[in-house]
């Protein structure tokens, strides 16, 4: 532990050294962090290439499905508009 201590003392005695250093450690981070999103990007390729080449798990299906396709229906002969409930405009005017 002496030798951490010695070196973070020496850091902080010297600002430029410490700023060299943090700019360093942000570099390593930011390069583990784009790997590993480059990673999941990669994941998410291969799953789409995947599904595209028809490789979908044994009993797997992909097709319409009534339930969750289909529009919603309007009925039909009936017109539903939206209405103003006047009751409490003519009591007030009643008053």
């Amino acid at each position: 532990m002496g030798i951490v201590s010695a070196v973070i003392a020496l850091l902080k005695a010297v600002p430029s050294l410490e700023r060299l250093f943090l700019k360093i450690a942000d570099g390593v981070r930011e390069a583990q962090a784009k790997a590993r999103y480059d990673e999941k990007l990669g994941n998410i390729d291969a799953a789409i290439a995947a599904a595209n080449s028809g490789g979908m798990p044994d009993g797997a299906e992909a097709g319409w499905s009534e339930i969750l396709d289909r529009t919603p229906t309007i009925p039909e002969g009936r017109t539903l508009r939206a209405r103003v409930d006047e009751g409490g405009i003519k009591e007030s005017r009643e008053s």
